[in-house]
């Protein structure tokens, strides 16, 4: 097969705290461990995202995105750079409805954009990941405006040469909601990557085995009122742990323990020792948590449908989202039954075989593959 050159957006590089930054180390390590390193796309905004500009700029950028040239890239041994290319691709977008076009230097190759950037570089191929359609499923769900999502989507299928997404689940999901056709979205998987413990002293009196860990933001698809009311019911005596940003609801609830955002290494500590991680989240496109808290060993309860019952597999403890009996029961027989957390940590580290980087560096080599015979690279 030809080889040919693959670049990776680098809009989240910096960021730890999101599952679509995740996402792209775990395609950055799974291409690095199954051929060349990947390209990566990136501007002079890295390492800024979220944070405000300059009014000045913030006009600049207004200018610039109603010019119809493209923008032109650099390019050398391990990246793809110009400036501002990412804020203004959104700016392009929403004032105009066009895309922004980029202009590589050198041969084509296949560009994936880890999210529905409003961008494409002209002559290579573009794949685009759609991580989920919750926002246009369940719009109660997610912050994520549908409307926008919907419009982004369409425009971006006139220059896609394929959809990836996370889940046969979110797949189909996609296709529906989106009405696209069948093989316009693909399977490609995604992978854990960063297991690292930092091996460190557990925050709040913490022991091991003996505290039960939610980790995420506070979304109302992440079903935490429900799931604390849930283990209020169980009569477990071990706490429950929510860690990440956004709890400040749930402070002064007694028995809960609230931990802020942790750095990666001390959350992995959290998961590895926890007596089980709860998820039963409402609606996802993957769960990362869940095969997270698998491949370190870590019994999980999570949701039996969806995403998540498809990625769990049998490897986890199902249960109904929607009912908090069901949740209830399933933290007792968590709690009390030694048998079932080892069974589950063993099914659960078996499980998470299937999501390693060089698995989904596999997956994605494939996928490129179909397209390494494309006129686009008779140059």
């Amino acid at each position: 097969m030809r080889q040919v050159p693959v670049c990776i957006d680098g809009r989240l590089a910096d960021a730890e705290a999101t599952g679509v930054a995740s996402y792209a180390r775990a395609m950055k390590e799974g291409l690095a461990a199954t051929g060349p390193a990947p390209l990566v796309l990136t501007d002079d905004q890295r390492g800024r995202f979220g944070t405000p500009n300059p009014s000045m700029q913030v006009i600049g950028r207004r200018v610039r995105a109603r010019l119809p040239k493209p923008v032109p890239l650099v390019r050398d041994t391990c990246a793809l750079r110009a400036a501002d290319i990412f804020r203004l691709a959104h700016v392009r977008f929403a004032t105009t409805g066009k895309l922004l076009r980029l202009d590589a230097p050198g041969a084509p190759g296949i560009m994936h954009w880890t999210y529905p950037i409003p961008a494409w570089i002209d002559g290579w191929i573009n794949l685009y990941t759609i991580h989920d359609a919750i926002p246009l499923v369940a719009p109660s769900l997610s912050q994520v405006q549908p409307v926008a999502l919907r419009r982004r989507v369409g425009a971006l299928a006139e220059v896609a040469d394929r959809f990836l997404t996370v889940s046969d689940a979110a797949r189909h999901e996609i296709l529906a909601a989106f009405d696209l056709p069948a093989r316009a979205v693909v399977n490609g998987g995604t992978a854990t990557t960063g297991l690292t413990p930092a091996n460190a002293p557990l925050p709040s009196g913490l022991k091991p085995q003996r505290y039960f860990l939610f980790c995420g933001l506070a979304e109302p698809r992440k079903n935490l009122p429900r799931l604390i009311a849930a283990w209020r019911a169980s009569g477990t005596t071990h706490p429950l742990v929510l860690t990440g940003p956004d709890h400040d609801a749930a402070h002064g609830e007694p028995g809960l323990i609230i931990l802020p955002y942790q750095e990666r290494a001390a959350l992995i500590d959290l998961i590895q020792h926890a007596r089980g991680l709860l998820f039963p989240s409402l609606a996802e496109g993957f769960g990362l948590p869940v095969i997270e808290a698998m491949a370190l060993g870590t019994p999980v309860l999570t949701s039996r449908s969806g995403a998540l019952a498809e990625v769990a597999g049998e490897a986890a403890l199902l249960v109904d989202p929607m009912s908090q009996d069901a949740i209830a029961d399933g933290i007792r027989r968590l709690d009390g039954d030694d048998e079932l957390r080892a069974r589950l940590s063993l099914r659960g580290r078996e499980r998470a075989g299937d999501y390693t980087p060089e698995r989904f560096g596999e997956r994605l080599r494939r996928l490129h593959d179909e397209f390494t015979s494309d006129s686009r690279f008779d140059v």
